[in-house]
């Protein structure tokens, strides 16, 4: 069965969906479910065909469903099956039509012979064994004489099936076995993360009223469907990528394919446990409720899940032990670096004019957290147009897509241009003037953005940890009372990372206070910084980062300084925002490029390279959980910019806010998991790891006192509670 295209594979899992429930009902009916009944059902409608055609999407879209509804149908197996038989014609035809039903022994047992045990699921339905060689070697398809229960997690229960003779019998190469055994732990992660998606979906149903609490607050007690939602969110990018990269035959397939089934054994228990906790009833945590048999299903799949192993390793064997001679992708970090995100033509075509640019480069410049901006960098950039790619054609701009914006953020960020405040001042500041600035304003300075010469800091924060865009608390009011003309700001004192580089803040300022809304009654003004009564104080926090405090003593404004009208500075705000979706993979890109240079330190510097470990160690699962948590940012920041069709504007903002959330919080977490992975090694050096290699800016430990991507985790996850419709005070 050829199912590949988008739409035939929604309506497959939708029609697959359908007759799971028909025929074996939802989670509650594991224990008692006929499995046979099932399996003739989905033999009918082509469910085992599909290893014949490579048809892994919808492979995997309907062993979420089965999943979800806690049903342990081997869909997978049978495509395993069918792939590796696929040169004996009458094999698969027999397994696509259910004539022969395939399970894989479950590891353990040691070689196969006639008379061999060997656990298996859905030993009352299946009538054979699959037995994969871990690391290459005989792999054989044997008929089960007998099967018996065993008493165990699983629901349905496992059986102990004694095997009889091999009904086809072959050798593969450990790299075949390799990609085999990778397609089914792929399958287990699939159906285990259904099984967490149907508990949240069953906890949220039961949930009932939550106390409100305020965006970006920090309160333990906040329901944590948010946080359920963007791990979900993450598997399900995680999960597709992988699916699309093996349709797309990339060589990279099997470590998009391991950094989704790690993804899924960090969060699956913990979504789970969330979801449980989050149900107002106690009836959710006995039998009669369906999520108790979600809970086995979601830990018997992870049970197999760390049985399967493979002889590429998981991810940080695959990061570290990669040969870069043999990888398939071009770009700078052969190799070392994560599959890349797909950005469609326009996002590809720009990420390539930057990276040629990048390669006519001489030696790149030293970077470090306070590097400048270069102007010979900036000059080069702004030559091509590209600090105005926000703009409209009709003021200077070019009108790029989100993807090539997106893209050229994270080409500066991965090769660390020395321009970044020259970005980032056009990408927040520049199409805001372009929308709401005056005439005036807008001769007088988007000629500077757009040459990238012009600095503007903004003004939002008043500490550095909060980041509220509507908790202002700067007034301005009118100079004498007076309707018309100058205004008089006030405020103890704002936070920015760049005022002292810059020529101008961007600042909020409440100018009604008697509006309820906080988003009501705002004002926004450019404020030159050498205005009397602006004091400039920098700061240098641990990590090496520079910070200012801004206070603000009487300040007079001219009204030729305000942006947009007066109380309507909201929409002002929320203009400076609209390229969050493109700002999102800021952090995912800065992560990624310290990701890689750790990497590299890791596989070739003398002293610690022993810091990585075997495989197995902490230390390497520390530098999987890195390397997961550093693609679910880089996929959701890429699907805010690139949102598949069918999906609206509100779902592509989840993914960018989600991105924040995560990357805010793995900001805040890379540098402790590099000092846990490294040792006193990381402590040593110009403020990154000691032992750094030439020309390598290693990742920076000091990061944990830093927190990413324009604020707090914390307010990102709120502001994602607030656009599902969740109870947060605003």
């Amino acid at each position: 069965m050829d199912v590949s295209h988008r739409d035939e594979v929604g309506e497959f899992t939708a029609n697959a969906a359908a007759l799971i429930t028909r025929h074996w009902g939802r989670a509650g009916a594991a224990p008692t479910g006929d499995l046979d009944r099932l399996w003739d059902v989905g033999a009918v409608h082509g469910w085992f065909d599909l290893g014949d055609t490579g048809a892994l999407a919808a492979a995997i879209a309907l062993v979420r469903a089965l999943g979800r509804a806690a049903c342990p149908l081997p869909v997978l197996d049978a495509f395993v099956a069918a792939r590796l038989f696929a040169a004996n014609t009458g094999l698969a035809g027999a397994i696509g039509d259910g004539g022969i039903r395939v399970v894989t022994a479950l590891p353990g047992g040691g070689e196969a012979d006639v008379g061999t045990d060997c656990l298996i699921e859905a030993g009352d339905a299946a009538t054979h064994v699959l037995r994969l060689p871990y690391g290459g070697g005989p792999v054989g398809l044997y008929r089960i004489l007998a099967a018996e229960p065993v008493e165990g997690l699983a629901v349905p229960r496992w059986s102990r099936a004694r095997l009889g003779a091999a009904l086809a019998y072959d050798a593969i190469p450990a790299d075949r076995a390799d990609r085999l055994l990778t397609l089914l732990r792929l399958g287990l992660a699939a159906r285990a993360f259904g099984a967490a998606e149907r508990t949240v979906a069953s906890g949220r149903a039961g949930s009932g009223a939550r106390r409100e609490v305020r965006i970006g607050a920090r309160d333990p007690g906040r329901p944590r469907a948010e946080h359920s939602r963007i791990e979900l969110d993450a598997g399900d990018l995680l999960i597709t990528d992988a699916v699309r990269r093996y349709t797309e035959g990339a060589t990279d397939w099997v470590l998009a394919a391991e950094l989704a089934v790690a993804h899924v054994r960090r969060i699956a228990p913990r979504v789970r446990v969330d979801a449980h906790r989050s149900q107002v009833s106690a009836a959710g945590r006995f039998d009669d409720h369906e999520t108790p048999w979600l809970f086995r299903r979601v830990h018997t799949d992870l049970a197999c899940l760390g049985a399967f192993g493979t002889p590429g390793g998981e991810v940080a064997d695959r990061l570290l032990e990669a040969d870069p001679d043999t990888e398939a992708d071009a770009g700078p970090d052969a190799g070392v670096g994560l599959p890349e995100p797909r950005l469609g033509p326009d996002g590809d075509a720009l990420r390539e004019a930057v990276r040629k640019v990048v390669a006519s480069r001489p030696t790149p410049l030293p970077a470090g957290p306070e590097q400048a901006d270069d102007p010979a960098t900036v000059a080069e950039l702004a030559e091509h147009g590209w600090f105005a790619l926000d703009w409209s054609a009709v003021h200077g701009g070019s009108g790029g897509t989100p993807a090539e914006r997106f893209a050229l953020r994270q080409e500066v960020c991965r090769h660390r241009l020395p321009v970044t405040a020259a970005l980032a001042c056009a990408t927040a500041f520049g199409a805001a003037i372009a929308r709401h600035g005056t005439p005036e304003q807008r001769e007088r300075l988007l000629p500077g953005i757009r040459r990238g010469t012009l600095r503007i800091a903004s003004g939002y924060r008043a500490t550095r940890a909060e980041f509220d865009p509507a908790a202002v608390r700067v007034r301005a009011a009118r100079a004498g009372g007076a309707e018309r003309g100058d205004w008089v700001v006030t405020g103890d004192r704002l936070w920015s990372t760049d005022a002292d580089g810059a020529r101008y803040v961007w600042l909020a300022a409440r100018t009604d206070p008697d509006r309820r809304r906080p988003q009501a009654g705002l004002t926004v003004f450019l404020v030159p910084l050498d205005t009397p009564g602006v004091t400039v104080r920098p700061h240098r926090s641990p990590a090496g980062e520079s910070g200012c405090s801004v206070l603000l003593d009487r300040v007079e404004v001219a009204d030729t300084a305000r942006i947009g009208a007066v109380h309507g500075g909201w929409s002002v705000i929320v203009d400076t925002f609209a390229a969050e979706s493109v700002a999102a993979g800021d952090v995912a890109a800065t992560l990624h490029r310290e990701l890689v240079d750790l990497i590299g330190l890791l596989r070739t510097g003398p002293e610690a390279a022993s810091a990585a470990g075997p495989r197995g160690s902490a230390a390497r699962a520390g530098l999987t959980e890195l390397a997961v948590r550093v693609q679910a940012i880089r996929l959701l920041a890429a699907a805010a910019v690139m949102p598949a069709r069918g999906i609206g504007d509100d779902t592509a903002r989840l993914h960018a806010l989600a991105a924040g959330a995560l990357g805010g919080e793995l900001g805040t977490d890379f540098g402790a998991l590099v000092l846990d992975l490294l040792g006193p090694a990381a402590a040593l050096g110009a403020g990154a790891v000691g032992v750094v290699g030439e020309g390598v800016a290693g990742p920076t430990p000091r990061r944990s006192a830093t927190d990413a991507l324009g604020g707090t985790g914390d307010l990102h996850r709120g502001l994602f509670a607030r656009a599902l419709g969740l109870p947060v005070r605003v």
